[in-house]
């Protein structure tokens, strides 16, 4: 009888494992996994000069910056990257893009300043940052930081004489270098200046004739959403 009794209750375990092991099954993404991936991409648009003015184009966007800034897992990945000699090498090669001028000029938007005080007033965008802000589950990952497994990985990292050779080889490495020969490069400053002076990177000179003021996305509770901070992430 506890034979029977056993084997009923593996049943379903054998079932889930046989299912796994067929090669067809795709496999899903953790929660932990999926929660990663965010964070690295708002890291690397945070970290890259052509796109890291996004958070503040639009009410919504900031939302998205609050919600993964007051989140320990943002800075475990920025302590991370910091490790990494190569991480301020393509931030600085971002700084030479001529998208990097572009990027701040469409502050230039008016439309920017308009959802803004459309958000100034409006009680849902209030109550939305609060959601973030008093977030108990938030609450709990930054009591729980000292234990967390990701933040000791960090710490042992530092340690690690790798860590230590990444940058002391670092000046030689060809990605340097390659940052280097772009800065060094007169193309590069002629590609530059002409986005600075480029009129369809100035969406003030261009509305409404252009994208930048011409039927902007609604936002529910948010009024109009630029063009420029239509970001998704």
């Amino acid at each position: 009888m506890k034979h029977k009794l056993l084997a009923l209750a593996l049943f379903p375990l054998l079932i889930n494992a046989a299912h796994a092991d067929q090669p067809g099954t795709p496999a899903q993404p953790s929660a932990e996994a999926t929660i990663s991936n965010s964070t690295q991409r708002f890291a690397d648009r945070c970290t890259d000069f052509t796109t890291n003015g996004w958070a503040f184009k639009a009410p919504r966007n900031f939302l998205k910056w609050l919600d993964a800034f007051t989140d320990p897992a943002i800075y475990l990945e920025f302590a991370d990257r910091s490790l990494d000699p190569q991480s301020y090498v393509r931030t600085l090669s971002s700084m030479l893009d001529p998208g990097t001028p572009k990027n701040y000029l469409e502050w230039s938007n008016p439309e920017i300043y308009n959802q803004w005080a459309q958000a100034a007033v409006e009680p849902e965008f209030y109550t939305a940052v609060n959601t973030i802000l008093f977030d108990p589950g938030r609450m709990m990952r930054w009591v729980m930081l000292p234990i967390d497994g990701r933040a000791w990985n960090v710490v042992g990292r530092t340690l690690q004489p790798d860590t230590w050779l990444k940058w002391l080889n670092a000046p030689a490495d060809p990605k340097t270098q390659e940052l280097f020969t772009k800065a060094a490069n007169p193309e590069t400053a002629r590609l530059w200046l002409e986005a600075l002076g480029d009129p369809k990177n100035t969406p003030w000179l261009n509305t409404p004739t252009t994208p930048y003021g011409a039927q902007p996305t609604m936002l529910p509770g948010f009024g109009k959403q630029p063009e420029t901070a239509r970001i998704t992430l």
